[in-house]
């Protein structure tokens, strides 16, 4: 009986340390994927965001094709890259976001920004400078409105 005991004690052991090295594997395995799809924005003065092609079939598999989706997402694409084209030719650094996470460092930290969290505005812009909050504008806009919003973001960020 004292054997039985033993043995007990030393399967019940073994089987909460492999529970323990699964979970954190499995831990390892989060931190591992939400690191490769973070993006420091530090290094960037605009990242436009929207959809990813997975992404995109997704919202028009729940909206449809009638959603006007596909008008969506060309104007954004248009719009966009006139203004990356002009901004590439500046000290502007600027670039397109496929990541999910962008994380930014403000004067009180670094801090995240999750693009898929607001489902109801897939498409956006994000006007950065180091130590500054920065400003996220939802939706479509023309290529002089992103102009005039860098320029007032830049204006009132010191």
């Amino acid at each position: 009986m004292k054997y039985l005991s033993v043995v007990i004690a030393i399967i019940i052991n073994f089987s909460c340390k492999q529970a323990v090295e699964k979970k954190d594997l499995k831990q390892t395995k989060l931190e591992t994927t939400s690191k490769l799809d973070t993006l420091n924005a530090d290094n960037y003065n605009v990242l436009f965001f929207n959809p990813t092609k997975t992404e995109f079939n997704e919202l028009l598999k729940e909206n449809g094709e009638v959603s006007g989706l596909y008008e969506v997402d060309s104007d954004f694409s248009f719009y966009t890259n006139k203004v990356y084209d002009s901004l590439t030719k500046t000290d502007v650094k600027v670039k397109f976001v496929t990541e999910r996470i962008i994380q930014y460092t403000t004067s009180n930290g670094i801090k995240y920004f999750d693009r898929l969290k607001d489902v109801e505005h897939p498409y956006g812009i994000l006007f950065n400078k180091i130590n500054c909050e920065p400003k996220i504008k939802f939706g479509i806009m023309h290529d002089l409105e992103i102009l005039q919003e860098l320029v007032e973001y830049n204006k009132n960020c010191k």
